[in-house]
């Protein structure tokens, strides 16, 4: 029996009913010592809630579909696929050449609001109202090890944006997802440059879901994402300040946000990673058919705006709903200079442990649209003093 099949749900609402009764029927024909007895009644009793638990479970799993197998629930998927090109233009139309570098020595007066974490080595946190979004939430920040070496001291690193899924926090990323583990060991096998990591909090209004949007007479999501949380890791950390140098990765919700804040922001992100994100919005405060909508549906703004030159990294499962069909919709309706490509595995549903069997390739492909550290990677010469007169 399937883990999401009607019959293995059939069987579990069998015993829903009948433990019960037998439990009724059996409670006072147990036989033995009390001891013995009493073990034998909260035996019963276990089963029962055993089972509406289960039930319960299996019902929440069955909606969601978070996993979709017994293989999927045991974390054995297979082999994540292979990413699928999308057709586009030459790579120079979607990996425009930066901007004007930025000085790497250049004052950083916000480091002081991060406060290190103890418990994760390169790790820095703060909470801040945004200046121009108004939003208030937590912004978590991983630089690599590179960042502290010597040689690196006047280096600008490029910078991916984690976004979380809904429910979830910045933490997400760095606990469930282990997401500085993981890209170190990229690093280390040298599959990835070093890169800084930040991730913002998205959940910011109580019970609603903005979908990482500016809601009209509502919460400023999008300018808090691409804007506040911007400048402020700007001007606490040698990052690269252009376009080139800036991506975003998210899943679930997280996923949306990413593909969805490329498209609309491609002055500030090269590209992005959805993982097991939708082709349009879901939340509560952005209504179908309306233009707030459609603004803020990936899908729709592939097919109707202006193309811009981002690169798109569509991943999910055949098991995981539509988000397969999502992805290959979004990557028919890609024109040049804007690049779609698909990771699409045959099994696995909406997890963890499927989103985290695919990071690696993830940050692969993120980290090889971005482009490298900027600034000398060799200590740097000793500053001559000109005196003045």
């Amino acid at each position: 029996m399937g883990l999401t099949s009607g019959l293995f749900t059939a069987v579990v609402v069998a015993m829903v009913v009948v433990l019960p009764l037998a439990t009724v029927l059996l409670w006072s024909r147990v036989r033995g010592p009390r001891p013995v007895r009493q073990a034998q009644r909260l035996g019963l009793i276990a089963l029962c809630q055993g089972t509406a638990v289960l039930l319960a479970a299996l019902l929440i799993n069955n909606a969601f579909q978070l996993y979709t197998s017994w293989s999927d629930l045991f974390g054995d998927n297979g082999p994540p696929g292979t990413i699928q090109a999308g057709a586009t233009g030459p790579l120079s139309a979607i990996r425009p050449l930066s901007a004007t570098a930025g000085d790497a020595d250049r004052p950083l007066p916000d480091f002081r609001l991060f406060r290190p974490d103890g418990r994760a080595p390169g790790q820095y946190k703060t909470t801040v109202t945004g200046a121009a979004s108004h939003v208030t939430g937590d912004v978590v920040v991983w630089v690599p090890p590179q960042y502290r070496q010597a040689a690196y001291a006047h280096t600008e690193f490029p910078v991916i944006q984690l976004l979380s899924g809904i429910p979830g926090s910045p933490y997400s990323w760095f606990h469930g997802l282990s997401a500085v583990q993981i890209f170190q060991h990229e690093l280390t096998l040298h599959a990835v440059r070093p890169v800084i990591l930040v991730s913002a909090s998205i959940n910011v209004v109580r019970s609603h879901n903005p979908d990482c949007s500016d809601i009209a007479h509502g919460p400023q999501v999008a300018t808090w994402l691409t804007r506040d949380v911007r400048d402020l890791v700007e001007s606490s950390f040698r990052t690269m300040t252009d376009r080139s140098g800036w991506g975003l990765m998210g899943y679930s919700e997280g996923g949306l946000c990413a593909s969805k804040l490329a498209l609309q922001y491609p002055q500030e992100f090269a590209a992005a990673v959805s993982m097991s994100g939708d082709d349009h919005p879901d939340g509560d405060l952005l209504k179908p058919g309306t233009a707030a909508y459609n603004l803020n549906s990936p899908l729709w703004l592939l097919q109707h705006r202006t193309p811009p030159p981002v690169a798109l990294l569509l991943t999910g499962t055949l098991q995981d709903g539509s988000t397969a069909a999502e992805a290959d919709a979004m990557g028919a309706a890609a024109k040049p200079p804007t690049l779609v490509e698909r990771l699409i595995s045959e099994r696995g549903g909406h997890n963890t442990g499927v989103w985290k069997s695919v990071e690696p390739e993830c940050y692969a492909w993120l980290v090889a649209r971005l482009d490298g550290t900027r600034g000398s990677v060799l200590p740097a010469a000793p500053k001559m003093i000109t005196p003045v007169g």
